[in-house]
């Protein structure tokens, strides 16, 4: 009982030393440091920037809208030639009934 109290709290000793060795220190001061040299101008995307942004935005958007029309454009054809193949069967089927076949 006393021997695995002892491994626990080892372990517990362990894992404590091995966490803090893993948060870096330095993180705030990072941030300080980018911050102080960047300034606020630095973190702003020029005006050609925002304009190519929203140029690749739209053309993005009108790549989705096409792929959408392509899509329901064979989904239509299908559907037109599945009722095409209906109107066939329902032909042949009449002409049947008039011979009796």
């Amino acid at each position: 009982m006393k021997n695995s109290n002892l491994s626990l709290l080892a372990v517990t000793i362990v894992s404590v030393s091995l966490l803090q060795g893993c948060t870096p220190k330095t993180a705030g001061q990072d941030s300080a440091y980018l911050n102080k040299n960047r300034g606020a101008d630095g973190a702003q995307i020029t005006r050609d920037e925002a304009r190519q942004y929203r140029r690749q935005q739209a053309l993005t958007a009108d790549e989705i809208r096409l792929e959408n029309m392509k899509r329901h454009q064979t989904t239509d054809s299908i559907q037109e030639n599945a009722g095409a193949a209906r109107s066939a069967v329902g032909a042949i089927q009449s002409v049947k009934g008039l011979f009796g076949w």
